[in-house]
């Protein structure tokens, strides 16, 4: 039966598909009913909680075949990746690096980094919580995968939640994030600003600027 759902912090299109027992999440994404969401939401791994989107009746595929046969039906099932550039304090990429991926605390994955410092691995569509060991240089990091907001709303209305998860990540520490603008995320900014882009004078503010050059360097 069709329904509304409200997106939770966590969810993206593809776990969303999952949950509903959806093969693809294209069908729930490219519904005519979710245009406006679509537009709102370019990239489907990165929603907001509290945005809606419409989840469709599922329906019944037939196929016509002999009886008297034995027949071979494949179904697609759902893929996800996890892809990371990393990158040290100064901004050379962690190339070449061995490491460990713990997923939600019973699955491991260990695999090394390319030339260019990228991490991409295959992972279970609706994974919340990874561990990134890099036992070499004794680093771990904790990822909250698709916890990721938007940086803005249709409308140009800047979401402080996806400035501040984007600043953490690339270093400019912010601390919780917490969609308050305040002196320490404004701090933050500047410190992009002078160092990301090289402005004489920075003014904390995340314009359309800044914004368009958070993205870049995040990669979403």
């Amino acid at each position: 039966m069709s329904e509304m759902h409200t997106i939770e912090q966590g969810e993206n299109l593809a776990s969303i598909a999952q949950d509903f027992d959806f093969l693809d999440w294209h069908t729930i994404y490219d519904h005519p009913k979710n245009a406006e969401f679509k537009k709102r939401r370019p990239n489907p791994n990165v929603l907001l909680p509290g945005d809606q989107v419409f989840i469709p009746d599922k329906q019944l595929k037939q196929e016509s075949c002999p009886t008297d046969q034995k027949h071979r039906f494949q179904v697609k099932s759902p893929k996800a990746w996890l892809k990371i550039m990393l990158k040290d304090a100064d901004e050379k990429p962690i190339k070449n690096q061995p490491y460990r991926l713990n997923l939600d605390g019973y699955r491991v994955i260990q695999g090394t980094t390319d030339g260019k410092g990228l991490l991409q691995k295959e992972i279970p569509v609706g994974t919340n919580n990874a561990s990134l060991m890099l036992d070499t240089m004794g680093i771990t990091f904790t990822l909250q995968i698709g916890h990721l907001d938007p940086i803005e709303e249709v409308d140009k209305k800047v979401i402080v939640t996806g400035i501040q998860a984007r600043l953490n990540n690339l270093g400019f520490h912010c601390g919780e994030i917490d969609g308050v603008l305040g002196e320490r995320t404004r701090a933050a900014v500047r410190r992009f600003q002078l160092d990301v882009m090289k402005r004489k004078k920075a003014s904390g503010e995340p314009d359309a600027e800044t914004q368009e050059a958070m993205v870049q360097q995040h990669g979403c």
